[in-house]
Order: structure tokens, then sequence, then C-alpha cells
């Protein structure tokens, strides 16, 4: 809908004087009264009048320009209390919509906001020597689609995944490992191995406080670099990032760079001087405090006993980065718990007068709940993202093989379902949201869920060839008038105007930094799509033009599909 409201915008500016911004839009409730709202109200402000006033005035006007052809994407516009509604020339769009799509197929409903610009974005970032959990999804699965986002609207896409592979959790591990296992067992049980480790030393801890001590001193030799204790710690991470990309490999994301907390062990003391330089510090009980203009909180620098915490690193990170990607922007995709954290870490880099401190952003989402589990990880109690993964393709294969046993490389679509469908169920959600998961939810192949998404593409691509293979048994001259006529009917006209709306949702998906916007464009469309289906008899078409003009609408369909589950993370499969 961007081209026609681009247009629209610009016929009402040269009216009212008043420039509209691209948000300035709303949905009409029935399609019989519009496709597209423009309200009045800033127009009606502007000029001292009635909101209603100016909306009859205003849709006089643009219907005699609309009558000399500058209004080309536009049928009709009506004045409806305060609001212009707009009916869609829903021929001439869906046309601007295939040429968009030709033009250039990656782009396709994106726009030029981002071109010449880089945005870092730090998501996923598991702890090293432990399994992803399926609480990773949620920073994994948005940041994923953010940064696929970003780059439909032009932008340079830096993924970062910054890894937890450093602290007092690694002394536990050098102290277990030589406790309970030997590398070779480390090397062929991976994280399994790993966790089990790490379970036995927490549970051993308690009953004998003494191995507290021991992992700080274990983890005091890795700090200073004794050479024994840095060799292990390498293999505990280098083990850890392999089996990480395996599972990114299978969701389909991947990764620019892994970066670690560990990258910035001899750059936090020139942050923390220059702090002390800038905005001054205190000791506190041993620990080194800055006392934060505007937060009540001291903001902890450095603990009691000399160890770092995640601010150095991360103010020593963000002029890492700076220096590396000289970006316009830097997302951090962190669950809401770590709000505080940032706020700090933004308002300490202004006050230092960084020139990136302003386009920081702590782009935070909810929690995940997986029915009553809780997970914690030190007592093994964690949701395996994996084992998720393979029940979720478990289920999706055994309902493919009752709906349709003969499809041609079911196991590869079930993986596409499974996966999908664990994606889908959180990104369908705004991610300020709080997430729970449910199987029969998310494998459904009807409501809105990615199976329901996935079958619609999969439609699309049956009906495209029945519809190829009927074409060419039909005899009749084409009939442009006949053509004409069908955009003029209800489902398909729905279905135009869905398709046109596709831009505006990407449009909101990076503004607001939230993927459910696509997911719902995706879902909107298909609906229309099955709407369409089974209004109109495909098949049963005589008129060349008009199953020409279907056929052409079933591959834009298609195709924004594939687009916007693309975005998303999520395959769609040829069958289904």
């Amino acid at each position: 809908m961007r081209a026609l409201l681009q247009n629209l915008h610009r016929h009402l500016h040269a009216l009212s004087g008043v420039e509209l911004a691209e948000a300035d839009w709303a949905p009409v409730p029935r399609r019989e009264l519009g496709d597209v709202a423009i309200p009045c109200f800033k127009l009606a402000k502007a000029l001292g009048k009635a909101p209603p006033q100016v909306a009859q005035e205003l849709a006089q006007k643009l219907k005699e320009i609309i009558d000399a052809g500058q209004l080309p994407l536009a049928r009709e516009v009506r004045a409806v209390g305060p609001y212009l509604n707009v009916f869609v020339a829903a021929e001439a769009y869906a046309r601007e919509i295939g040429q968009s799509l030709a033009r250039d197929p990656r782009r396709y409903g994106g726009s030029r906001k981002g071109d010449g610009k880089t945005v870092v974005i730090d998501f996923s970032s598991p702890n090293v020597a432990k399994e992803i959990g399926l609480h990773h999804i949620r920073s994994t699965a948005l940041g994923n689609a953010l940064a696929n986002i970003a780059e439909c609207h032009g932008y340079k896409a830096v993924r970062l995944n910054y890894l937890g592979d450093w602290g007092t959790t690694h002394g536990k591990l050098i102290l277990g490992l030589k406790m309970y296992s030997d590398e070779s067992k480390l090397e062929g049980g991976g994280l399994k191995e790993m966790l089990d480790i790490y379970v036995r030393f927490n549970r051993d801890e308690k009953e004998n406080p003494k191995l507290s001590e021991d992992a700080k001193e274990a983890f005091r030799k890795l700090e200073e670099g004794d050479a024994e204790s840095r060799r292990i710690w390498k293999l505990f991470r280098d083990i850890s990032i392999r089996e990480f990309k395996r599972l990114y490999d299978r969701l389909g994301i991947r990764f620019d760079h892994f970066d670690g907390e560990s990258l910035y062990n001899d750059r936090m003391e020139p942050r923390i001087k220059e702090i002390q330089d800038k905005i001054g510090t205190r000791v506190s009980e041993g620990a080194l405090v800055c006392d934060l203009p505007g937060h009540k909180i001291p903001v902890l620098l450095r603990k009691d006993d000399g160890a770092s915490l995640y601010i150095t690193r991360d103010l020593a990170a963000a002029e890492d980065r700076w220096e590396r990607f000289h970006p316009d922007h830097y997302w951090y995709v962190v669950a809401v718990q770590q709000k505080l954290h940032f706020q700090q870490l933004f308002d300490i880099l202004k006050i230092l007068g960084k020139p990136y401190a302003a386009n920081m952003e702590h782009v935070w989402f909810g929690m995940l709940a997986f029915g009553s589990k809780t997970m914690k990880t030190r007592e093994g109690n964690v949701i395996i993202l994996k084992d998720v993964l393979d029940e979720a393709k478990t289920r999706a294969r055994a309902a493919i093989d009752a709906k349709n046993p003969g499809l041609a490389r079911a196991d590869e679509v079930a993986e596409m379902i499974g996966t999908g469908a664990v994606l889908f169920s959180d990104l369908s959600q705004h991610r300020t949201h709080d997430v729970s998961f449910d199987w029969d939810k998310a494998l459904s192949f009807e409501g809105d869920t990615a199976p329901f998404a996935q079958y619609s593409h999969a439609r699309c691509n049956s009906l495209l060839r029945k519809g190829e293979a009927h074409r060419a048994t039909l005899t009749a001259a084409p009939d442009a008038a006949a053509r004409s006529a069908l955009f003029e009917e209800e489902p398909v006209r729905n279905l135009v105007t869905e398709l046109g709306f596709y831009a505006s949702y990407l449009e909101r998906a990076l503004a607001d930094r939230d993927p459910s916007q696509v997911a719902t464009s995706v879902l909107v469309v298909a609906k229309a799509m099955n709407h369409l289906y089974h209004k109109v008899r495909f098949l049963d078409e005589k008129q060349p033009a008009r199953l020409e003009a279907l056929l052409e609408l079933t591959r834009l369909t298609r195709d924004t599909l594939a687009h916007g589950l693309d975005l998303l993370g999520i395959r769609a499969p040829e069958e289904m």
C-alpha cells in the first residue's frame, strides 16, 4: 500500500500544505466502506476546520484528481466522518505489486531507509558449555528476523553472537573436568558432558562449600593467563561453538561474528578510568561503584574481589564495535529483565560523550513459558531447544503420514514444518508480550500458525500446476473487459488489498523492531487467498483472461508468503 499512500500524501500535502507521515493511515473495519483510511485530524488542526468538513472538502478534490488519472492506484475516495476512505483500483494495484516484486525480489516490500547504513544486532548469546535451551529461542528468532527485515530495508546487518564464555562458571568447569570426566569424554560427549559436569559440581558444592573457593581460585588462574587453564577453557569454548553452529544451521540462522565476554579481558580498565575521570567513582564495601545521575541505584563496576561485571564488559564491547563496524545503530535483543542494565549502560555512554550512544537500543522481549516447567541450568532442569525441535519434527511427520502419506521428501518437509512451527509460535506474538508455547496450537494446520501459512504456500503451487494445465485446454478469445470485471469481485479485491498492505506491515516491523507485523501480514494474505480459493472455481473458469489474472494473483500470493516466511527464518515447502 506504500505506493498508493505516498501518492495520496503527496496530493494531500499539495491541497492542504500539511505533510503527513508514513504512519498516517488506518485500516478500514469493513471492506464495503473502503480499503484504507486517512484520518483528517492533523489536517483539520492545521486548517482550523472540523475533521468531517475537511474530509468532505478533500474527498471532492481527490475525486477530481482521480478522474484526471493522477491517482491511478485509487478507484474512489469517500468522506466517512473524519476519515478519507480510499478504494483501491485493484487491477492497477495488482500490476504495481507484480512490478515491485519483479524489480528486486529480495527487497520486495522493503524501503530505502537503510541504504548505506549499518546496524549491529547482538542476539542469541548462549553460555559456553551449556546446551542452548528453549528459552534462547526468543532472542535467537527475534534477532534473526530483525536482521532479515533490516536487510530488506537496505541496511547492512552485522549479526553478532556475544557468547557467555567467561566467569566463575569456567572455574567450576575446569575443576569439574578433572574431578568427574576427561578430555576424551568431553570431545565425545560435547555439551551433554559439560552439562553433566556442571550439574555434578553444583550438587557437590552444596555439601562442600570449599569447592566454591576452589572454583574462584581456578577462575583467577584463568584470568591471569595460566597456560593450562587457558587451553582447557578454549577446549570447552571450541566444542560449544561447534555444537551451537550445528543447531543454528538447522534453524537456518547465520552469524557474522562469534564474540565473547573473554574478548574484553584487557579492555575494561581504560573504560573504568574514563568513568573515574568524567563521572567519578567510589568504593562501597570493597567494590567500585559509580553514582550515575538520574539513577537511584549505583552502578557496580568492579566486585570487591576485583572481578569484572557485565556492564564493564559491555562498555568495552560498545567501543570495540564502534571501532570495528562504525554502525549507525546498535540493537541489543535481550530479555526485559535487563532493562536497568541497558539504561545504565546507555546513560554512561551518553555522559562520556560517545558518538554512538544515541543510536543504541535495547530491543527487549517478554518471557517464554513451556507448560509448568521452570528452567534452571545449574540443577539440570532445562528444556533443550534441540529436543523441542526433534519433537516438533516427529509430530509434524505424524501429521504428514496421516494427511498425505505419499508425500515426496516427507522427512525434509516435516523438518520445515516442525522448525517453522516453533519459530512462528514465538514470532507471531508481539515481542513485548509474554509467550506460552503450546504443542497443539503451534502445529495446527488451521489458525494463526506456520503450518497454516506453509500449507497456503503449497496450495498456491498446486493451483498453479493445475491452473496452467487447465489454461492449455481453453479456446475462447481473451476478453480484457472480463479480466477487469474480475478485479471488482470481492474476494479478488480483498486479496489484492492485503497484498498491497504487505509493504506497510514491513514498514511497521522495522519501526517497532517487531517481526510479528510480518507474521500478521503473512497470515492475513494466506486467509485472503484461502477465501478466494473457496469462492472462485479456478478449474471451472472458461475465460482465458480471467484465469490468467487468477494465476497471476496466485503467483503473487505464493511469492509474498514465501518472502514473509523467509524474513521470519521459516522455509516454505513446495508441497505438503
